[in-house]
């Protein structure tokens, strides 16, 4: 059976390699308000790095902090300036200058505070592995596709996404909906 790990139990999986998911990375590299998750998952982040656990993640999490971040920005935007999304659609904010600058404020974090502290991890995926994703399932595909990677190399994922509940990976959450899971 696959470990749930409470982030006040962080020192039990000293010496263990952790992926970290998306969500944990807004949360703490990109508050939004949610100051409940941002406050425990910052928490966690600096023991991790004292207890000198290893540290990962992948492309397409970064390029879905990226996105995700990005889109944040749009709709905080379209709520200070009085635009709504038929005046100002996405792809019109991307390519204006506060578009450009909030991508440019996004990007150097990535490059200055993600890169510097996790190891960046591939996997080459097979028409068999994507084949095997391609079932309605719990978790979407860019979720099996982070499993297999965690399966893969014995990483303890930490993740805040309930997805995960049934998942036969070890994971370090704060997310009851993971943790109370039988």
């Amino acid at each position: 059976m696959a470990g749930r790990y409470s982030l006040s139990r962080v020192n039990s999986i000293s010496g263990r390699p952790v992926f970290f998911d998306a969500n944990v990375l807004i949360y703490i590299f990109w508050p939004t308000g949610l100051y409940r998750w941002e406050s425990n998952y910052s928490a966690v982040f600096g023991q991790l790095l004292r207890q000198s656990n290893e540290l990962y993640v992948d492309f397409l999490v970064i390029s879905e902090v990226i996105n995700r971040i990005h889109r944040v920005e749009y709709e905080k935007y379209l709520a200070i300036s009085g635009a709504n999304k038929a005046t100002l659609n996405y792809k019109a904010y991307r390519d204006s200058e506060e578009g450009e600058r909030a991508l440019a404020d996004i990007y150097l974090i990535v490059e200055t505070s993600i890169l510097s502290c996790f190891t960046v991890v591939g996997k080459m995926f097979t028409e068999a592995d994507i084949l095997s994703f391609l079932k309605v399932e719990q978790l979407d595909i860019m979720d099996k596709a982070i499993l297999s990677i965690c399966q893969e190399n014995s990483f303890v994922l930490c993740t805040n996404d309930r997805d995960y509940k049934s998942s036969d990976i070890d994971i370090l959450t704060s997310n009851p909906a993971i943790l109370n899971h039988a």
